[in-house]
């Protein structure tokens, strides 16, 4: 099926254009001209005149929202971008066979330990202002496939990591520090807090699990995309030690002396695996020593 991706160009939209690509017809959707590999398509969710034009350009069979901005006061909303992308393809009237979003495990917001693993059906709890634009994504892509008959389809996807992943992360920056503190450059590390959990897996299977929605005939309209296991801070920064061949491992400060709140920090993924068979395959250490090795790089 002729695939666009828009946002292809970022994280999450460069795995999927790389583990996929070879196997599907992907049109890379780019904001800026000439920006990105391949065959490509100007599509700004700003401006609804691009959206049009790149549906009627590339005339896709499934469209793949990997756009997003993280949102603050006063910012450009991922609410509104998918609200304009939908309201073009239905404007449009192409018969597609699934509009996928990219959404996010943020939409949770506070879950309590018994409430883990957390499923699709748990209430949506948002506390983040990017949180409750995600939430708002939902309703969306809800009132677009319920009302109006777009297949739209939401990957609520947890903590990928991989090559590329935004430097503002956790690993990408303890990575940074580590190098620094073996160049002498700092005396310890520091992260916020090392009992702080997420569920860490490799965006190459963020790739596969975004394929299994947008090729197939997805029942519901949202999916966990995660490992299932929750990984603290503490003991991601270990797994990257010992992969780093360090004799003796770097002090450790954390910046914060408050717990933090307890979020959606374990996917359920039984949906995603009953009715696809996706399941994670990538080592998550080959994904923490890409992250490594750009940043060596």
């Amino acid at each position: 099926m002729k695939t666009l991706v828009i946002g292809a160009n970022g994280f999450v939209g460069r795995s999927f254009c790389r583990v996929l690509g070879p196997e599907h017809e992907v049109i890379v959707g780019a904001r800026a001209q000439g920006e990105g590999r391949g065959r490509s398509q100007y599509v700004d969710l700003l401006q609804p005149s691009s959206i049009a034009a790149a549906l009627a350009h590339v005339q896709p069979d499934v469209i793949i929202n990997c756009a997003g901005v993280m949102t603050a006061d006063g910012t450009a909303t991922n609410t509104a971008m998918t609200g304009n992308l939908l309201h073009e393809v239905l404007k449009s009237g192409r018969d597609l066979h699934s509009v996928v979003v990219c959404g996010s495990a943020s939409v949770y917001g506070s879950v309590e330990p018994d409430e883990l693993p957390v499923h699709e059906s748990n209430q949506l709890r948002a506390v983040s202002v990017y949180g409750r634009d995600k939430v708002g994504e939902e309703c969306i892509g809800r009132l677009y496939r319920y009302s109006f008959g777009i297949p739209v389809v939401t990957a609520r996807i947890f903590n990928p990591i991989g090559a590329g992943m935004p430097g503002r992360q956790l690993l990408p920056s303890i990575c940074r520090q580590l190098q620094q503190w073996k160049a002498g450059r700092r005396e310890r590390l520091e992260v916020t807090r090392l009992d702080a959990a997420r569920d860490y897996f490799s965006a190459v299977d963020v790739a596969r699990g975004l394929a299994a929605l947008a090729y197939g005939q997805p029942r519901e309209f949202a999916y966990n995309i995660g490992s299932g296991k929750r990984t603290s801070n503490g003991a991601l920064l270990q797994r990257l030690f010992t992969l780093a061949g360090l004799d003796c491992a770097p002090p450790v400060r954390q910046s914060s002396s408050t717990p933090q709140l307890p979020l959606a920090s374990q996917a359920a993924t039984q949906a995603i695996n009953s009715e696809f068979g996706w399941t994670p395959e990538a080592a998550l250490d080959d994904s923490i020593l890409e992250v490594l090795d750009e940043t060596v790089r």
